[in-house]
């Protein structure tokens, strides 16, 4: 099978990390039958101070063109506030990705980086947040009216609803969960009460999974509390967003995390959640694994190769035992590079693929 994948590099430590995760997709294509053509798709802060868009249509084409996409991040100091990040909008939007993945997985080799104490940590951590990635807030219609008023109006529609919420019941189903959990706002927003009945109406259809209803907030507090207590979490785009990075620092790092922008049968963009970090941009330091895991992701979701992706995650678990970023460090452990991570991460891959 031969891809085509879009390269979104970004800025800040986009293009660091997108190099290692470009480097597991290589290593894949030596030890497999699955071949790759990368094509750079610029997009974020320098391509909109260059262009005066951070999505221009040529790049957009290219995407639309292509198999799968793989985004770093944008963001730059100095830019007017969400210019670089409209690119990231402009592709959920413009694509359609009505699915945002998110794993949170604590490796048994981190829990040492887990600021939770063993006893709320249990049997470990391993849910998946499901979001919708379209609809909410961050369809960002509103305004600012003679800079005095600003508005957004959270928009829910039910076809909206209902193919997120449908998409979370079928993975909970195909990862062999045994509950699932809604988290909304449902005893003040309209929009949470038009989700939450719709979540109970395709609820009927799951007999056999375990339905619960969580408020965002004590969603936050448990999450704390009893975060092994959850598998299949399925949300709106602005809860989404905030509870996946609380999530993200249970798992060890935000550079940890990894997400995949989905609209299945088509093309998607796989990407880490965190930012553009420019304070540490070339140094060489940013923790490329959350973009690998993203890799992961995007082999397991578009290309259906299951088990290459678990291969890919075997191999951060191993290389996690032997060395760490400096964002994750152990002190008995080496602290590697960014490039170091991926090189290691790569000749674990090999070692499984050779099998």
């Amino acid at each position: 099978m031969k891809a085509q994948i879009a390269i979104t590099k970004g800025d800040g430590v986009g293009p660091e990390v997108v190099e290692e995760g470009m480097k597991i997709l290589k290593t894949v294509e030596k030890y497999s039958d699955l071949s790759f053509e990368f094509k750079e798709a610029p997009a974020g802060g320098k391509v909109w101070k260059e262009m005066g868009q951070s999505l221009p249509d040529k790049t957009f084409t290219i995407i639309k063109e292509s198999d799968a996409l793989l985004f770093g991040a944008i963001g730059i100091p100095g830019l007017p506030q969400g210019v670089a990040e409209s690119a990231i909008l402009g592709i959920r939007q413009g694509l359609d990705l009505y699915v945002n993945l998110r794993p949170i997985k604590l490796f048994d080799a981190l829990k040492d980086r887990c600021p939770l104490k063993d006893q709320y940590i249990g049997d470990g951590i391993d849910l998946t947040i499901v979001r919708e990635n379209t609809e909410g807030l961050y369809a960002n219609i509103g305004g600012i009216m003679k800079k005095e008023v600003a508005i957004n109006n959270m928009i829910y529609t039910r076809s909206g609803c209902e193919r997120i919420i449908e998409y979370a019941f079928q993975f909970a189903k195909k990862h062999n969960h045994k509950k699932i959990t809604s988290v909304d706002k449902a005893n003040i927003l309209k929009p949470s009460q038009l989700w939450r009945e719709i979540f109970e109406q395709i609820g009927k259809s799951y007999p056999k999974l375990e339905k619960e209803n969580m408020y965002v907030d004590a969603f936050c507090q448990w999450l704390i509390r009893s975060p092994y207590d959850y598998e299949t979490v399925v949300t709106g785009n602005l809860f989404g967003d905030i509870i996946s990075d609380e999530g993200a620092f249970l798992i060890g790092s935000l550079g940890m995390a990894s997400s995949g922008n989905i609209h299945p049968g088509q093309v998607s963009m796989y990407e880490p959640i965190h930012g553009s970090a420019p304070d540490i941009a070339g140094k060489n330091i940013a923790n490329p694994i959350g973009t690998i895991l993203s890799v992961k992701l995007m082999l397991e979701e578009s290309f259906k190769q299951e088990e290459i992706a678990h291969d890919i995650e075997k191999s951060v678990e191993e290389a996690l035992n032997e060395g760490r970023t400096i964002d994750i460090e152990n002190k008995l452990l080496e602290t590697l590079t960014t490039t170091q991570m991926g090189d290691l991460i790569s000749e674990k891959l090999k070692s499984f693929l050779k099998k």
